[in-house]
């Protein structure tokens, strides 16, 4: 049991660097996973130690303007205005924590071919863990890629970040963006060949890496083959998954038919949005953008659960983010955070036609308008093409996710189409755009570099 126990805690008790010796000395007792209910304990513990960066991307998208109570918490207001200090707190946050729950994984993979599997149940269980395993670390890895590198377009051979396959303590240097993907593409493929039996949002499902792949597809410019992955589980789930009283339990302590990959933890769910709230009563930190808030007619589902309307002396008339802060001014628990659903393949899908040339804009307009029917939402101008339809795709996605954290990659990866949408967002280029590598990474590596534009501290720094 202290095996296990010591097994499941590692990732909690990891916060210096990702590469250093408190990471990989935790995983050495090859007696600690010897059964699949082991594998599962291991792996459960990599998916509680996530990060939860949804919040903090969407302050520092064009989601949210500052209500008068802003200038009560300087740290998120730094945040919000891209000061460097804020960006630092943030990677020294999500750097170890995404590297920590590649260690867990790299931990299953290393021991699941020792697990004893005596019955069908146990081998499709092994097989559903090394399947997870291998998706959960492409997950981190593609997260960390658009945090922490350029963009591919900018050109495969800048650096991305570093690929750990073993539990070795190994110094090794930043791949380039083109290997990081190439390496993020393997693992999906792997999972894909291995099969996932499962259906549960609860853990990365056959769904999951699908749609992950496709996500990862897109971002490489690989169109045709992002849209035939993303499309396959529209036709699989159906558009009904879309409906009013689906999007609804969304939000809700239900399951719901439109989830693929959900946050289920609700211990640290409860704490999920609460750093919007200066108080319950009088009001947040920050507002939805009304030109923004303005867009979701009265007919359209997600106004009731998006936009939450409030008034008081002090702020007059504001629309404040809903979803998870709605939950909270309920008082109603949050159980759940959504990381991935179906209407992330219905977008992904539109933009990848879009871009795909011959019929594909055809194609994406009457998905995206099959789409926001379903949603009670305006159509679009069936007539766009090119960059207007591409921009009028990652409009109606912001309206989509609004307050969840997928607008900031959006603006840096299509940063040249959308260009500064506020004068606080930095300029395509700007060197904040790529997050500083922590400090403690380098001073232990020396093959590590830091990102243009930010200082590589000394110990004595």
């Amino acid at each position: 049991m202290k095996k296990i126990i010591s097994y499941l805690a590692a990732p909690l008790l990891l916060t210096g660097c990702s590469l250093d010796i408190p990471y990989d000395n935790q995983f050495t007792d090859p007696d600690a996973i010897a059964t699949p209910e082991n594998g599962r304990e291991l792996i459960a513990s990599g998916y509680s130690s996530l990060p939860a960066t949804g919040f903090d991307l969407a302050v520092l998208s064009d989601d949210f303007i500052p209500t008068y109570w802003a200038s009560r918490n300087p740290s998120l207001s730094n945040q919000y205005n891209w000061q460097p200090s804020a960006l630092h707190d943030l990677s020294i946050y999500a750097w170890p924590q995404y590297y920590s729950v590649i260690s867990t994984a790299n931990a299953l993979l290393e021991r699941l071919p020792g697990i004893t599997a005596a019955t069908d149940a146990d081998r499709r269980e092994v097989a559903d863990l090394t399947a997870e395993a291998y998706t959960l670390k492409a997950y981190c890895y593609f997260q960390l890629l658009r945090l922490f590198a350029a963009d591919p377009a900018d050109g495969l051979d800048n650096e991305g970040i570093v690929i750990k396959n073993s539990l070795t303590m190994d110094n090794l240097p930043r791949a380039t963006v083109g290997a990081t993907i190439d390496e993020i593409r393997r693992l999906l493929e792997e999972a894909i060949a291995t099969g996932h039996s499962g259906t549960d949002p609860s853990w990365l499902t056959a769904d999951a890496t699908t749609l992950l792949l496709a996500e990862v597809e897109l971002y490489a410019g690989n169109f045709q083959r992002a849209a035939t992955l993303a499309s396959s589980l529209l036709d699989k789930r159906g558009y009904e998954c879309f409906s009013p009283s689906v999007y609804r339990t969304l939000w809700e302590s239900t399951s719901c038919e439109e989830q693929i990959f959900i946050y289920n933890d609700p211990d640290q769910s409860q704490t999920y949005y609460q750093g919007i709230v200066y108080d319950t009563t009088t009001g947040d930190y920050y507002s939805v953008s009304p030109s923004l808030a303005m867009e979701y007619t009265d007919t359209d589902c997600r106004k009731e659960w998006t936009i939450c309307p409030f008034s008081s002396q002090a702020l007059g008339s504001q629309s404040f983010i809903g979803k998870y802060n709605l939950l909270r001014r309920e008082k109603r628990e949050i159980m759940f955070v959504n990381k991935m659903r179906l209407s992330a393949a219905l977008f992904t899908a539109a933009e990848a036609w879009a871009q795909a040339g011959g019929d594909g804009p055809q194609k994406a307009i009457v998905a995206l308008n099959r789409f926001l029917d379903r949603r009670g939402a305006d159509p679009v101008d069936t007539s766009l093409s090119g960059d207007a339809l591409l921009k009028e795709i990652l409009h109606q996605k912001h309206l989509e996710f609004l307050g969840e954290g997928q607008r900031y990659f959006d603006l840096k990866h299509y940063s040249r189409l959308l260009g500064s949408t506020s004068g606080r967002i930095p300029a395509p280029g700007d060197y904040r755009w790529l997050w500083p590598i922590p400090k403690d990474e380098y001073l232990y590596n020396d093959n590590m570099t830091q990102n243009p534009g930010w200082p590589k501290d000394s110990f004595n720094d």
